[in-house]
């Protein structure tokens, strides 16, 4: 089972566009919790977790990931930003990553090289990989080192611009 982590940045809309992408996923049983992340004490946020059947965890920005992470049911986690969006054929291709290379990370970049590079650049290097996209066995994100470099998926995501 997988857990979506999901840091929701005070932005209840894009969380909100985020979460309807998963409903199909948690149909298909690829996901079977969420949990939601934030900063704040955002009353919709928290309103909109409860109303998904997702966990609410507030946390600092620095961390989201652990923290979210730390309450998710699953044995694989995948990290979300608030907006979100994985491409439309994303399940099948997490399924086959898991059958072919049960160990080794995942990344899901943004769509667009550019945004892509943005993305990447904004990793900070304690961060050691963990980020928006990543799909990984949760015992290695609250290591807080990958065991491997994520292998990338052919899918891809893109923020909502909302």
């Amino acid at each position: 089972m997988i857990t979506a982590v999901i840091r929701a940045n005070r932005d209840a809309r894009a969380l909100a566009a985020t979460l309807s992408v998963l409903i199909p996923a948690v149909a298909k049983g690829v996901i079977g919790h969420a949990v939601v992340v934030d900063d704040g004490d955002d009353a919709a946020i928290a309103r909109l977790a409860d109303e998904t059947g997702a966990s609410y965890v507030r946390a600092t920005a620095g961390e989201a990931w652990s923290s979210g992470v730390a309450q998710a049911r699953g044995d694989w986690v995948i990290l979300l930003e608030a907006g979100d969006l994985p491409e439309p054929q994303w399940t099948p291709s997490i399924e086959r990553h898991l059958l072919t290379a049960a160990a080794r990370p995942a990344l899901m970049p943004l769509r667009g090289m550019a945004a892509a590079l943005r993305e990447w650049g904004a990793v900070s290097l304690r961060s050691r990989g963990v980020r928006a996209g990543l799909l990984a066995p949760k015992t290695q994100i609250l290591s807080g080192k990958l065991a491997r470099a994520p292998r990338r998926l052919t899918v891809r995501r893109e923020r909502a611009e909302l």
